[in-house]
């Protein structure tokens, strides 16, 4: 009598999360821990090398979905030094809904707080004159207020933690106007960032107090109406945000500042509440690119 051996089912089979390294069944949409896509997980699975993540992060009202969606549309187009692949449709909402909202004159909306309805992101980038040198930008579209309550109580958010431990490099972005008019709340928010950074990717035994080797490069937004920003973004930050300039400087040995503008003209309008809003007129990138092509190169 001979016993018949059963295959496991599809059902059974199990992927590890990309972001978290968490395991839950392939046939699954979404990792049940942090909410990243199976997508993304499959994509780096299949490809057979580590990922080199890339994440965006920044306090509330930083311009992070504006940036964020321009700079895969720049990526996607294939015109600048580095190619952009976005991998799955989840990837393409954010950039979809950056431009179609530009287009129409106005903003995006802003990213909700629950992490369960977060965008995420994974688009594989490399130089155009080395397209096997990949980078994954894998990063939810994160809401600036939970980033603050994450600085404030870590572990009220794991993804958020889970995706920045996993980073080899950082976007990190903050608005110029911001800064400028209320250096002193985006200091203590930045400086309670830099903090956080520092003790998540602090060595251990006698590497425990070097400079971390992880590059970040920090990003003024919003720059169009900034000019003092867009011109010299060090002196800016050292005038507007000195507490974290030198906390940068204690804690990771590569960090660069850049600013960008991606609106070259908006007017002021009034919604049906009576709020005041800024509505884009004319759509003009600058500086959306440079840090990116500069993280890549210490990556």
């Amino acid at each position: 009598m001979t016993t018949a051996t059963t295959k496991p089912s599809a059902r059974s089979a199990q992927l590890t999360c990309a972001c978290c390294e968490k395991s839950f069944a392939v046939q699954s949409l979404y990792c049940p821990e942090c909410h990243a896509p199976a997508e993304v997980s499959k994509v780096v699975t299949e490809r057979g090398t580590p990922p080199q993540f890339v994440s965006v992060i920044g306090p509330s009202g930083a311009g992070k979905t504006v940036y964020l969606g321009m700079l895969l549309d720049m990526l996607s187009q294939g015109t600048c030094s580095l190619r952009g692949l976005p991998n799955g449709p989840f990837s393409l909402e954010v950039q979809q809904e950056t431009i179609r909202a530009l287009e129409q004159q106005r903003f995006p909306e802003k990213t909700p707080s629950e992490a369960d309805q977060w965008r995420w992101v994974h688009c594989e980038v490399a130089p155009a004159k080395r397209p096997k040198r990949i980078v994954d930008i894998v990063t939810p579209d994160l809401a600036g207020e939970a980033i603050a309550l994450e600085l404030e109580h870590e572990n009220t958010h794991p993804v958020i933690r889970s995706v920045i431990s996993k980073s080899r490099g950082l976007l990190i972005l903050f608005d110029s106007a911001q800064a400028r008019d209320d250096g002193r709340t985006e200091d203590i928010f930045a400086m309670k960032l830099v903090s956080y950074l520092a003790n998540l990717f602090r060595g251990e035994g006698p590497l425990k107090w070097r400079k971390s080797r992880v590059p970040i490069a920090i990003i003024y937004t919003k720059a169009d109406s900034c000019p003092e920003a867009m011109e010299d973004p060090q002196a800016f930050a050292k005038a507007t945000m000195p507490g974290f300039v030198q906390g940068c400087e204690r804690h990771f040995g590569r960090h660069r500042f850049f600013a960008a503008g991606i609106v070259g003209s908006y007017a002021m309008g009034v919604d049906g509440y009576g709020r005041r809003q800024h509505m884009p007129l004319h759509v003009e990138p600058r500086g959306i690119i440079e840090p990116l092509e500069w993280l890549m190169e210490q990556v």
